[in-house]
């Protein structure tokens, strides 16, 4: 769902930047998102066996397939890529070394943050997962070879989207983290103020996006992504609620918002 939902993000940025995204364009977003997650889920099995037991244990018996399926996805990205222009291949090469330091982590990010991984410094994840996304609308206008003004405020809309994300996985994850030693929002600060973060960053959103189309940098039909911190604080409410099932509300509602990107911009741009 996150890997379509990659895709539906590289859409909307194509309507925003005023071009059609092309099936190449999307099927590249969807690989390297895959890709990504892929590699993800082979270097936390251990944590998510605490987590997600259940669905490890399905994953665990693949183990061993998961690093060439990894590269599979990462090879036929870019051998797409390299058909496109030289440019966006080089591009594409920032968010593998993001998802490689976030996923495998090295020594070398010990001297400069204190940790092998990026997910085990407080609040250095969410930034980074959140700065990897917020890439996708200038990867799209490095593959039309296109710069717009449009991009860089497409970024940050993205990464104050993203935040919400990995701050509401974070909770759901919390258990895990804690026994792996890992603080995050929720292990350091508690759920409760975990969830006003989210709240506010919302409300955030909704202010910069309602700015933006004041200022004449994003078009009207822009003004359809104000659904998404709305959603965003509808499955908020909900998994604040007392025995809230955080698994389902994650992988459905949680992920399930990056699949609305694509058909809203749709909306907008034919109806505003």
């Amino acid at each position: 769902m996150l890997a379509l939902g990659t895709a539906s993000i590289a859409y909307a940025s194509a309507v925003l930047l005023g071009v059609t995204s092309t099936p190449v364009l999307l099927v590249m977003a969807y690989l390297f998102s895959y890709g990504a997650y892929s590699m993800n889920r082979s270097a936390e099995i251990d944590v998510d066996s605490i987590t997600h037991p259940d669905r490890t244990a399905l994953l665990a018996t693949r183990r061993r397939y998961l690093p060439a399926i990894t590269a599979g996805y990462f090879v036929l990205g870019y051998a797409l890529a390299v058909t496109v222009n030289l440019i966006f291949f080089v591009g594409l090469l920032v968010p593998l070394a993001f998802s490689v330091a976030y996923s495998v982590g090295s020594k070398k990010l010990v001297g400069l943050i204190g940790v092998s991984k990026l997910k085990e410094k407080l609040l250095v994840k969410n930034l980074f997962v959140s700065l990897g996304w917020s890439l996708i609308p200038v990867l799209v206008g490095l593959y039309y070879l296109r710069a717009g003004a449009v991009l860089i405020p497409m970024g940050a809309f993205i990464f104050l989207r993203l935040m919400v994300n990995t701050l509401i996985f974070d909770v759901r994850d919390t258990e895990g983290d804690r026994e792996q030693g890992i603080r995050t929002v929720p292990v350091a600060f508690g759920a409760e103020r975990t969830y006003r973060a989210m709240v506010a960053i919302d409300l955030l959103t909704l202010l910069f996006l309602a700015y933006t189309v004041l200022a004449g940098v994003f078009p009207t039909a822009a003004l359809v992504l104000a659904v998404l911190p709305l959603y965003s604080l509808g499955y908020s409410a909900l998994a604040r609620r007392p025995g809230a099932n955080l698994g389902l509300i994650c992988d459905l509602l949680v992920d399930g918002e990056y699949l609305l990107w694509g058909p809203l911009m749709y909306i907008g741009a034919a109806v505003l």
